[in-house]
């Protein structure tokens, strides 16, 4: 085994560029679309024709009272520009004492733009009027707010057992899909090298040698898994220590997580250059399989937003939905071994099938 492997180490030092930028790749993946997942909403506002400037500003700032969207003053042109064009979902015309909401099309994000803008005129318009009944307006609304911020009753969300809601880190799930997935491709690509020493002859003369066929396989599999595994945990060391990612306390499971995952990816990519015949052919059909696992998975998307129950099927027997899922619960929900033995039990039985019947189909191949 230890030639073998020693052989894979010698090509990989010999040229380390493919391991470096599928590293990259999950650094750069996570901090674009890591950052952009949280972020708020932005739609432009315009004042409508005859509202003066301040009056628009005041509404302005009425709207951006909100959590969850930035209303930002732009021109009138560009603003329906933008909706026409697709570049963002709506704009708002803002009016003495009214509102229109610009839109091509209806969908969750419109919805929330009206009942976020509705709720906040509502709310002021009824302080005015309120005001209009008071001896001093400003005293009247110091009062308002100071009470809205000690209310005599407060309502609190916690959980069946008593505790705080956590809040869901997105970009905790996007960096493990994206670090995850990339792997996938240094896994299997350095699988593939069975196929191809196979293919050129090497194998055959290696069964001459005194290495057990055995021990080939274990140097191919030790090394894929080797290799990968450094990869993912390279990744995590550097969001924890560098980026500064919360991964939780305990970041010793998510690693031994990573090793399981490692190990059924190297057992899936197996599965797959025993059904390919080519090294050609791995390729052309693993580069088009991989990508598809998150999208079927829901990796990109926050939780519950796929609800086909033909996909949630399909997702069951893809490893990396699995891994996610388990990184996800230790590192945002602090879960311990049992909240997470399910994914990992599925995880290991994908991987003992995908190693049985790939190595199965690489023995009954001619050559």
């Amino acid at each position: 085994m230890n030639p073998v492997f020693m052989a894979q180490w010698m090509k990989e030092k010999r040229s380390p560029l493919m391991v470096l930028l599928f590293c990259g790749l999950s650094i750069i993946a996570t901090l674009l679309f890591g950052q952009s997942a949280d972020s708020k909403l932005k739609i432009g506002a315009f004042p409508a024709s005859g509202v003066e400037a301040d009056t628009a500003e005041e509404w302005l700032e009425v709207l951006n009272a909100n959590d969850a969207i930035e209303f930002i003053m732009m021109d009138e042109r560009k603003a329906r520009s933008e909706v026409n064009e697709g570049r963002t979902d709506a704009a708002i015309q803002l009016m003495e004492k009214d509102y229109r909401i610009i839109a091509s099309i209806d969908n969750p994000n419109v919805q929330l733009v009206g009942q976020i803008v509705h709720s906040a005129f509502m709310e002021e318009l009824q302080l005015r009027a309120a005001e209009q009944f008071s001896n001093d307006a400003k005293a009247f609304r110091e009062g308002v707010e100071s009470f809205l911020e000690n209310p005599p009753l407060a309502v609190g969300v916690q959980t069946p057992d008593g505790k705080d809601l956590i809040e869901y880190d997105m970009n905790l799930q996007l960096l493990f899909t994206f670090t995850l997935f990339l792997a996938c491709f240094t896994i299997g690509y350095k699988i593939n090298s069975i196929t191809m020493e196979k293919v050129s002859g090497i194998w055959s003369r290696m069964i001459l040698s005194p290495v057990r066929k055995s021990e080939m396989y274990m140097g191919h599999l030790m090394y894929s898994s080797l290799i990968g595994f450094i990869q993912i945990v390279t990744v995590f060391l550097l969001f924890r220590y560098i980026v500064g990612f919360d991964l939780g306390g305990r970041f010793g499971m998510l690693i031994i997580v990573a090793a399981l995952y490692t190990l059924t990816i190297v057992a899936f990519s197996m599965l797959l250059t025993g059904i390919l015949r080519t090294p050609e052919q791995f390729n052309m059909v693993f580069p088009s399989v991989i990508p598809i696992m998150p999208l079927i998975s829901g990796a990109y998307m926050p939780p519950g937003t796929i609800t086909n129950q033909f996909l949630l099927l399909v997702s069951e027997v893809l490893p990396l939905k699995h891994a996610v899922d388990a990184m996800v619960k230790i590192s945002i929900y602090d879960a311990g071994w049992p909240d997470v033995f399910l994914p990992l039990a599925k995880l290991s039985m994908i991987g003992v099938i995908c190693m049985g019947v790939g190595i199965n189909l690489m023995e009954r191949r001619k050559g």
